[in-house]
């Protein structure tokens, strides 16, 4: 699951940006209400695979919602696709403003009075997630604790983030690396084998899709054992791509 989203305003309207691997990523159907592209999923169907993704994003209620996603490529293409006065406006505000300074500093800068605003806004919304959280997980903490160590394990997501801070090796390609020594499957799903080591644990989580269909996916926890073991694999492939560069 990705961060909490940077959320700021553009005339009275919310436009949330993620930070995946260093790179901005915005909420499609933000852009879109402000375009008024009208439906989300056909104006996604429009651009290239690598222009947008999906990500699942808690809702105000808590939900996990599947959310389609844009990077800055794909944000241009849904401005050209426009054909109201707004676009050129949009587009020059995003270039302009918003884009100039999240490449200087990681975050767009709001208004006082607006980042106190999305400030209550988020910790409002952390509180209840937070809540709701402990509420579900209550009657299961003792037995996850016990028997699969859950406090130590963090998110796949998180390892990636880790990983990216340490070697500036970004997430999609960190997931390639394993897929291809044979420690994660297709779907990013490691091999038993891995799991067995004591170096991954999965459990299943639901979401609700933008169509509100309920749907289950497999999230992969990373142990401490298993982080120092991604280190080692991304350490071992630095030094051979090393080696190779200097004829070795």
């Amino acid at each position: 699951m990705a961060d909490l989203p940077q959320v700021f305003n553009y005339k009275g309207k919310q436009v949330r940006t993620f930070i995946i691997d260093g790179e901005p990523w915005w909420v499609a159907k933000d852009v879109c209400d402000i375009l008024e592209l009208g439906d989300t999923h056909k104006a996604m169907e429009r651009l290239d695979e690598d222009e947008r993704n999906t990500i699942p994003v808690t809702d105000s209620l808590g939900r996990l919602q599947e959310t389609y996603v844009v990077n800055e490529a794909g944000l241009y293409n849904l401005i050209l696709g426009s054909r109201k006065q707004e676009a050129k406006e949009f587009k020059r505000w995003i270039t302009h403003e918003v884009i100039p300074q999240i490449r200087k500093t990681g975050i767009y800068a709001l208004e006082p009075k607006q980042l106190l605003a999305v400030a209550i806004i988020e910790a409002q919304k952390i509180i209840e997630e937070q809540d709701r959280k402990i509420k579900e997980l209550q009657p299961k903490a003792e037995f996850f604790d016990a028997v699969a160590g859950s406090k130590d394990a963090i998110d796949m997501n998180r390892a990636a983030k880790l990983i990216y801070e340490e070697t500036r090796l970004g997430r999609n390609k960190l997931f390639k690396l394993l897929r291809d020594k044979g420690i994660l499957m297709k779907d990013n799903i490691p091999y038993q084998e891995y799991i067995d080591k004591g170096y991954f644990r999965t459990i299943e989580q639901k979401y609700t899709k933008p169509d509100g269909t309920t749907h289950i996916y497999i999230k992969t926890l990373v142990y401490q054992k298993g982080l120092d073991f991604i280190r080692k694999i991304v350490k071992e492939d630095n030094v051979i791509h090393l080696k190779r560069a200097k004829g070795v």
